[in-house]
């Protein structure tokens, strides 16, 4: 959770102070009969007129059961920000999401993102087991991010009756209003509903024990305001007018001014906070009696909140803590930018921690800070808050800034726009240069090296690359030096260097528990079965798994992808990468099928099917592949994974489908250089089969022979095995059986050396030919058996399945029915069975949709029926 918790607890309604709110019957009723049975509540006025603490009262006047979801507005907030608030308020009343709601949140930068969030929430709010809920949007007039209204106005039109929507805004939201006034689905609180008639401020002087003049006359004179009768009759030293500014006047020299000095002090100094604690209080102040000021402010009913929270904690009303800050800026102008600094020092709230170092002045401090939270934020899916606070600099100062131009090169980088990333590295090396800042100058270097791999300009990325090797620099930053060089090496056919380098890659990530770290340095599939590399790979995916842990992260689900490949790749247990690839495709929907596990799930899948030689699946994993391969990407990734779907088709003898993409690569060049070269190896290799399958067998042999003259630019996950495979299968066929056998024992040794056994198995039809021919002593015993042994796996029978409990359910997900079946939450069936609540979550998504049920009272009269 990136926000404060605060954000998300009503104020607590107080009694026995000079605060209480008096009983307004009319009022009252209303607004809950509002609440309990329109779709929209509005509650609409200037600042003072009591609209938090009217919706606060009411909400705690529900019916039991009744549920209530509360999001405090902040001024900086976008609409990332707030769904994470507004999806955390609901979680106490286990809502049954299908995805995970983190993954969705990690979408909603992208319009079709956003609709599919909506969607769900809407799903997870009717399916949701209470009779009625309440969603408050607080201080909504704070919000300026037209994404959220418009979401916000989508779910208003599909939410079901047991759901209202409350608003307390200073002005109109840019919702349909008008819409659902005509529908007669909008209850409107305004300023003539909320202001004081002459009995209730009679009331209200009782309540305060106040002398004065008569109620009739103070409703005149303030127009029946809340907040300006309440200090009229509090503090009685003349008649607070009507009007924002007349009531900061009032605050200041009749609420503030007459205050003992070290209470005064203790405010001013302490207003640069959101939220009142000891702790954070004594921080900023330095006063040590924080606890007991804070005691005070309460006890005098100055204009503050009470919050549920660990410590006593109090929120200061809007315009009382403006009324502060003013007064704090105008009598200590020196004090200001430190205690801002102090503020923002013990915030952990990037949107709150960022403002508050721009009051300060400190604009390169607050720069400082948005980088270094930045790859944090990314990894898990908050690029539209990064956006929005890099909205916040001025823009002269946002120019000429190289941490700023390193958070908008990571922020394309996470939107895969490879030209912006490249363009804003660039200029944060220029201007990191500029300061002297070496490392990072470096860091946006290696950043660059990568930009202009993923655009197939490897000739520039050298250039940029090779010098960084012989530097000293940070462990972050060699971290993206070491996954810039991998990129390299890989493209370029440096396959030696490989192993060396995923060492020292790995080493570094595990001295550090860092997920950003560890996600942007995920291997790529084309790494499995290279030389110097399965160690590493597989250390890898430990060290990646425990930093994960259960979280609903991309992170988790990568290293898995990785875990299978070593199982079907390295160790050719097909049963082990299935049951690898089952837990992959069950994150990657969890997460809601992000592109970059998607795609990594499908070339898994298309390679583990054909190891099993299961054409249809193998074709239409291997097609979807390429059919969803995201634009932003970029042409050299989808020419890798043009090039694996023309694998799949030439290993199952689709000649359309091999002649389509071979077609497609010869036209798309997406490299220049050694990897251009490489390029074309590759295309050889194709060709060699589009040969095959047309019957020529001679031209096949020499398109083969071309792609291994050098063998390094071919050897990706397999593919040299593989050919040799082929061709020794063509050279037996023209009766050439020592040429043959020279090539067989060529690919026994590579796979013996670590190219892995699943690249021989992906040649099944070759070894099938191989395995059956009269070699008539011109290949070893050797190399006889370890090809009885591949052909042995390659028609192995999958292990069979264990006796699967009833609807499919796993044993983990029996033992979660039982207790959603017992009416346990999501919090004590964690406890009960030791698991997370992110686990438990999943396990409940899980049984919903094996089971067809839509929600948990469902599941439960399953399991009833099930149980007899």
């Amino acid at each position: 959770m990136s926000f404060a918790r605060t954000k998300i607890q009503p104020p607590r309604p107080r009694a026995g102070t000079a605060g209480t709110w008096i009983d307004r019957p009319a009022l009252d009723a209303r607004l809950l009969d509002a609440l309990l049975g329109q779709r929209l509540v509005l509650v609409c006025a200037a600042a003072g007129y009591g609209k938090t603490t009217a919706l606060a009262r009411q909400l705690a006047r529900l019916p039991a059961g009744t549920a209530v979801a509360w999001v405090s507005a902040d001024a900086d907030d976008d609409l990332h920000r707030l769904l994470e608030c507004w999806v955390a308020a609901l979680e106490p009343y286990d809502l049954p999401w299908r995805t995970a709601p983190e993954a969705l949140l990690a979408r909603v930068d992208d319009p079709r993102g956003r609709a599919r969030l909506a969607a769900e929430l809407l799903d997870a709010l009717e399916s949701c087991e209470v009779e009625h809920g309440v969603i408050v949007f607080d201080d909504l007039h704070r919000v300026a991010d037209a994404a959220f209204f418009e979401l916000l106005d989508g779910v208003l039109e599909r939410l079901g009756p047991r759901w209202t929507v409350a608003v307390a805004t200073r002005e109109d939201p840019p919702l349909s209003l008008a819409r659902w006034r005509a529908a007669g689905e909008l209850a409107e609180f305004r300023r003539h509903e909320l202001q004081f008639a002459a009995e209730e401020a009679e009331a209200l002087a009782g309540a305060l024990e106040a002398e004065g003049p008569g109620a009739t006359a103070l409703v005149a004179r303030t127009r029946g305001w809340p907040a300006g009768l309440r200090l009229a009759l509090a503090h009685g030293a003349r008649t607070a007018a009507a009007g924002e500014r007349a009531i900061r006047d009032f605050l200041a020299e009749e609420v503030v001014a007459p205050l003992a000095e070290d209470l005064r002090a203790f405010l001013l100094r302490s207003a640069v906070l959101p939220e009142l604690t000891a702790a954070r209080a004594a921080a900023v102040t330095g006063d040590a009696r924080a606890a007991a000021q804070i005691e005070r402010i309460e006890r005098l009913g100055l204009f503050v909140s009470s919050l549920e929270a660990a410590e006593p904690t109090l929120r200061l009303h809007d315009l009382f803590r403006e009324t502060l800050l003013e007064r704090l800026r105008l009598e200590h102008p020196d004090e200001w930018p430190a205690l801002w600094r102090r503020a923002a020092a013990g915030e952990s709230d990037p949107a709150r921690q960022l403002p508050m170092l721009l009051h300060a002045g400190d604009v390169d401090g607050a720069a400082a800070a948005l980088l270094a939270q930045a790859p944090t934020l990314l990894t898990e899916g908050a690029l539209a808050t990064v956006a929005h606070l890099l909205a916040l600099f001025p823009e002269s100062f946002s120019a000429a800034s190289p941490a700023l131009h390193e958070v908008r090169g990571l922020l394309a980088w996470a939107r895969w726009d490879f030209p912006a990333m490249l363009q804003a590295m660039r200029a944060a090396e220029r201007g990191w240069t500029e300061r002297g800042e070496a490392d990072r100058a470096r860091a946006a270097v290696a950043h660059q090296s990568l930009a202009l791999n993923a655009l197939g300009r490897h000739v520039e990325s050298a250039a940029r690359l090779g010098p960084l090797r012989r530097e000293a620099m940070s462990r972050d930053t060699r971290v993206v030096v070491l996954v810039a060089c991998t990129w390299h090496a890989l493209d370029l056919g440096s396959l030696h260097r490989l192993g060396p380098l995923l060492d020292e890659l790995v080493a570094l990530l595990e001295s550090c528990d860092d997920a950003s770290l560890w996600y942007r340095a995920h291997p790529l599939p084309r790494l499995n079965g290279l030389p110097g590399t399965e160690a590493a790979l597989q250390r890898y995916v430990r060290g990646a798994l425990r930093v994960a842990a259960d979280r609903p992260l991309p992170l988790r689900a990568l290293a898995r992808v990785q875990a299978g490949w070593h199982h079907a790749w390295q160790r050719g247990d097909l049963d082990a990468a299935e049951s690898e690839l089952a837990a992959v495709l069950e994150d990657c929907r969890w997460l809601g099928e992000p592109a970059n596990v998607a795609g990594s799930a499908q070339l898994l899948a298309a390679f583990v099917h054909a190891l099993r030689g299961e054409r249809g699946p193998a074709l239409a994993a291997a097609e979807r592949m390429v059919d969803e391969h995201p634009t932003a990407r970029g042409p050299a990734s989808l020419w890798v994974q043009r090039l694996h779907a023309a694998r799949v088709a030439a290993r199952f003898d689709d000649r359309e489908r091999l002649a389509r993409h071979l077609d497609w690569l010869q036209g798309h060049p997406s490299a220049d250089g050694f990897a251009a070269a490489a390029q074309a190896s590759q295309i050889e290799a194709l060709a060699g089969h589009a040969e095959r399958l047309l019957g020529r067998r001679d031209a096949a042999v020499a398109c083969w022979s071309r792609a291994l003259e050098c063998e390094e630019a071919v050897d990706r996950l397999g593919h040299a095995v593989e050919v040799r495979l082929y061709r020794a299968a063509a050279l037996l066929a023209q009766g050439r059986r020592e040429s043959a056998a020279a090539e067989v024992t060529t690919a026994v040794r590579r796979v013996a050396g670590g190219a892995g056994v699943g690249a021989a198995l992906f040649a099944r039809p070759a070894i099938e030919a191989l395995a059956a021919a009269d070699w008539a002593g011109t290949l070893s015993d050797e190399a006889l058996s370890v090809l009885g042994g591949w052909l042995g796996r390659a028609f192995a029978a999958p292990a069979a399945a264990p006796a699967a409990l009833p609807g499919g359910l796993s044993g983990r997900e029996w033992e979660v029915l039982e207790r959603i079946a017992a009416g346990d939450s999501n919090k004590l069936i964690a406890r009960a069975l030791d698991l997370s609540p992110h686990t438990v979550k999943r396990h409940v998504a899980n049984i919903l949709d094996k089971l067809g049920a839509a929600s948990r009272g469902q599941a439960a009269a399953w399991y009833a029926v099930q149980r007899g």
